[in-house]
Formats: structure tokens, sequence, C-alpha cells
């Protein structure tokens, strides 16, 4: 699993560097567009609606409501929402499987909570690509970077779980090690960014790589909640050893309406 895991990272990463680097803005814009349809078909998955009809007028609504809030005057309000709504999340995984009724039963909860998952995150990625691409691939790297050293701290010290009812792999001892490792990128990225960093630079870079890498961690979680509730191991198979499109953004869906917002304010 491992092996396939490095594997399909090894071809997906420099796609998605290359991509983030060298697209257009509208091209980038359509390249979420791609994510969104896969992803968001996915989720169906989990939320019981079976028929392609149903998948593909979701999907569609996802991308329709991304669109005319993208062109909206001003985007904070709605990364204000997603602010809000993830700590709702956070709340239900927290007392999971207490709660959990309203994802289970309420198709109407169930269809607003994939548009909190997909359109903040989509326009927060679109706004940090015409702001500075840069922006973008310092947010995946950050996420990439807690990702790692959480599996392998975890691997090597792991003890404590962090969220054993939603999670039995996670513990606590892998999200500091996640946490670290964001914190070297940081402090590097600040080094190559800022041609004379100042403490309060690194300061900056420090916080903003800490509240990504802890905020990636529930978008991670939120998604094995809906799994564990349609009772299934992954999203999709489209990635080997890696499940879907919606496995590989969860995290993501999380920490970008946040990044946008840290950036905004504090760079």
């Amino acid at each position: 699993m491992l092996l396939k895991r490095i594997l399909t990272a090894s071809i997906i990463a420099p796609i998605t560097v290359f991509g983030i680097l060298v697209l257009t803005q509208a091209s980038f814009a359509l390249a979420v567009a791609l994510i969104l349809v896969i992803s968001s078909w996915e989720y169906c998955n989990l939320i019981q609606i079976k028929h392609l009809a149903g998948k593909a007028l979701y999907a569609l609504l996802i991308l329709l409501v991304t669109y005319f809030l993208s062109t909206a005057p001003s985007n904070l309000t709605i990364l204000y929402a997603a602010a809000i709504w993830w700590i709702i999340a956070l709340i239900w995984v927290s007392v999971y499987p207490k709660g959990s009724h309203l994802l289970r039963k309420n198709l109407f909860v169930k269809l607003v909570n994939g548009l909190f998952i997909f359109v903040p995150m989509a326009i927060a990625l679109m706004a940090l690509h015409l702001l500075d691409p840069i922006l973008v691939l310092f947010l995946l790297i950050l996420i990439w970077a807690a990702d790692i050293g959480a599996y392998f701290a975890g691997k090597l010290f792991g003890k404590t779980k962090l969220c054993p009812r939603v999670s039995p792999g996670k513990t606590l001892e892998g999200l500091l090690g996640g946490a670290a490792l964001a914190q070297v990128i940081a402090i590097s990225y600040a080094y190559v960014s800022t041609q004379t960093p100042l403490l309060s630079d690194f300061l900056i870079f420090s916080f903003i790589a800490l509240v990504v890498s802890l905020v990636s961690v529930l978008g991670d979680l939120f998604e094995s909640v809906l799994k564990r509730i349609a009772e299934v191991k992954d999203s999709g198979n489209m990635l080997p050893g890696h499940g879907g499109i919606l496995d590989r953004i969860d995290s993501l869906t999380s920490s970008a309406p946040i990044f946008f917002l840290l950036t905004f304010f504090l760079l």
C-alpha cells in the first residue's frame, strides 16, 4: 500500500506543481472545476445519492454556486461562513457518533454540507492563484508536509489516539510530527520569499503553518466521519493507494479557506 501511495504521489505531485505555476487563471479555474465535478460525484456516494442523474445535478449545482459566488463583490463573507462551518464540523468530529443522525438521515443537511466542503475551497484556491500562484503551492506543500510528518511520526512514536472513534490510526504524536514538519516548510519559505526576513516574518509564517497543519487534519477527520456513516473505506478508487479524489483533497477542503483568510490579514 505504501509503495502504491508513493508511486501515485510521484506522478500527481509534479503535475500539480506544474499546473499551479504554468496555468493561466482561466485554465486553473477549469482545473479546479474538474476536481469539483469528480470529488462532488464521489461525495454523492457518501450521502447515498446513487442515481446518475442525481449525481450529475449535484455536481452541476456545486459548479454553479461556485461560479456565482466567486464573482460576488467580496469573497470574504463566504470564507468567514466556511470558517464557522468548520467549527461546527469540529464539534461533529469531537462528539461522534453523537450528533451524526443529521448526517445519516437528513438529505438537506448532507447537501448543504457538501456546499460548505467544496465551494469555499474552490473560491479560496482561485483567489489565491489570482494573487500569486506560489501561495497555492505553499499551501499544498504545508498540507503535504503535515501529512508526511504525521504518518512517520505516528509510525515511530504514536501511542496516544487522537480521535479513535473516527480514525483509530491517527495519534497525537503524529499530529505534532506533522505540525513540526510544517514549521520547517514555513521557516524555509520565509527565507526564500523574504530577502531579509525579520523575526515577525518567521512568527507569521510559523503561525500560518501551525493553523494549516491542524485544520488540515480536521478536513481528513470529517471525511472519515462521512465514510464511517456511509460504511465505506474510500470515497472512490481513481488513485491507487489513495482512494478517490475526495480522499486526496479532504485536507484542502478545510485548510484552503482558512489559509486564504490568514494570508489576507497577515501577509
